[in-house]
């Protein structure tokens, strides 16, 4: 469960490679991989974790620049 943000931020990964850089692409996943294993070594619940892959997502587009339009009803 607290891997499924894994897939969007493979996502961006790759379609954005070029964009990011390898330096940043290599931050990015580190951190990741640095708070799943602190999740997995302590006895934080896993939301702490989940809510740290949106966080980590967001980052990414964030400094990518992307602005998605959002419908309004």
């Amino acid at each position: 469960m607290a891997l499924f943000l894994f897939i969007p931020m493979a996502v961006i990964s790759w379609i954005y490679r070029h964009e990011l850089g390898m330096r940043a692409l290599g931050i990015y996943w580190g951190l990741w991989a640095l708070g799943l294993i602190a999740t997995l070594l302590s006895a934080v619940h896993q939301g702490f974790f989940v809510g740290f892959e949106c966080l980590l997502t967001v980052a990414m587009l964030v400094q990518l620049g992307v602005n998605p339009i959002v419908p309004r009803w």
